[in-house]
């Protein structure tokens, strides 16, 4: 049986990462998407300035591959309103260890070597990157990220679109709200509140955030 094709929505250095993934998966990796639009190559797939309508006429997969939080989300609902959820599933490299008492929302990815511990919820379209650690009974909502090598204790909870940076660690049983920002390499032991930007060892409030600024350069 011939391997089911993907297109991958993105065209920059996540979609790189997610590229692999996608073919270690056992999918075939057929071309990319990208606003900039069409004519260039991407590990020698094409890129393309929309998914072909044979491609999601004939069955086939749609992976987003976009790094910041908020236009991954608005990359998702685009892709919502014409494809169907099922041809959107979560993508889970062969080397991540995701407990069999895990839930994984659609469209989330999962790449080498992240571990999703026993009873943990992973939300849709959310993302962890190489490395990181969500444990046992925590909680990823809808769109929110971990970084590479990221670290979470036990039932942490991370809100809507939060982004928790490079090396960051929660300690267990905390909380950080929706559209926050977790700066890498910080230590968090108390509860983050909504739509700021937190960092630090420990980790402190600095600033407030909009929603859908940047954080990724």
């Amino acid at each position: 049986m011939s391997a089911r094709p993907v297109v991958v929505v993105g065209a920059g250095g996540h979609a790189v990462s997610v590229a692999e993934s996608v073919q270690a998966a056992g999918y075939e990796l057929v071309a990319f998407t990208s606003d900039r639009g069409s004519g260039e190559t991407l590990l020698d797939r094409p890129v393309l300035d929309a998914i072909p309508q044979d491609h999601l006429d004939s069955g086939g997969l749609v992976v987003v591959a976009i790094g910041d939080n908020s236009a991954r989300e608005a990359a998702w609902r685009a892709l919502m309103s014409t494809v169907p959820m099922d041809q959107c599933p979560a993508l889970i490299h062969p080397s991540a260890s995701v407990s069999a008492l895990a839930t994984v929302g659609p469209g989330t990815v999962i790449l080498q070597g992240a571990i999703v511990g026993s009873a943990a919820h992973v939300g849709t379209g959310c993302l962890l990157n190489s490395g990181s650690v969500l444990d046992h009974e925590s909680t990823m909502a809808d769109f929110s990220s971990l970084a590479p090598g990221a670290v979470t204790g036990g039932r942490v909870s991370i809100g809507r679109g939060s982004a928790v940076c490079i090396g960051a660690v929660v300690r267990h049983g905390l909380m950080i709200g929706s559209d926050t920002v977790v700066g890498a390499v910080s230590y968090v032991n108390a509860d983050i509140p909504s739509g700021v930007v937190a960092y630090g060892t420990p980790a402190r409030v600095v600033r407030k955030r909009q929603l859908g600024d940047p954080y990724l350069g």
